[in-house]
């Protein structure tokens, strides 16, 4: 059974008041609350590896190159995928979304279909319907 506390807990935004009443964050197709485990990696990386990976020879690129590799190859792990360059990042998930659909347009036959709910946020109704646009599906 889920601990809704604990899993608060991990996220000490939500240890505020709004209105007199314990935030609750829905807004999570905007932009998700992030648990405090992260944002203290990201803290180490922003105070002690910041620096752009695969972009230089000197140390913190180096650095912060290893860093993103090992991140990749946990997810990979994570996600059972055979090859870690399976794992690719993107800004966000509307990039994500949108890079997706601009990869089937290459792959979609005939009868293909994408099925989506009308209860999808916007930016991932939109890549489909361009989508379908581009390849008449």
């Amino acid at each position: 059974m889920l601990d809704i506390q604990e899993i608060r807990n991990q996220f000490s935004i939500l240890n505020r008041e709004v209105n007199g009443k314990p935030l609750v964050y829905l807004d999570n197709a905007a932009t998700s609350q992030k648990p405090d485990s992260v944002l203290q990696v990201w803290n180490t990386y922003y105070t002690e590896l910041n620096a752009n990976v695969h972009r230089g020879i000197h140390t913190l690129s180096q650095l912060a190159t290893e860093e993103m590799e090992l991140s990749r190859r946990k997810i990979q792990k994570f996600i059972n995928a055979k090859h870690d360059f399976e794992v690719i990042f993107t800004k966000g998930t509307t990039e994500g979304i949108n890079l997706i659909s601009y990869i089937l347009t290459q792959k979609l036959k005939e009868d293909d279909e994408i099925v989506i709910s009308y209860l999808e946020h916007h930016s991932n109704i939109v890549p489909w319907q361009l989508l379908c646009e581009r390849t008449g599906c």
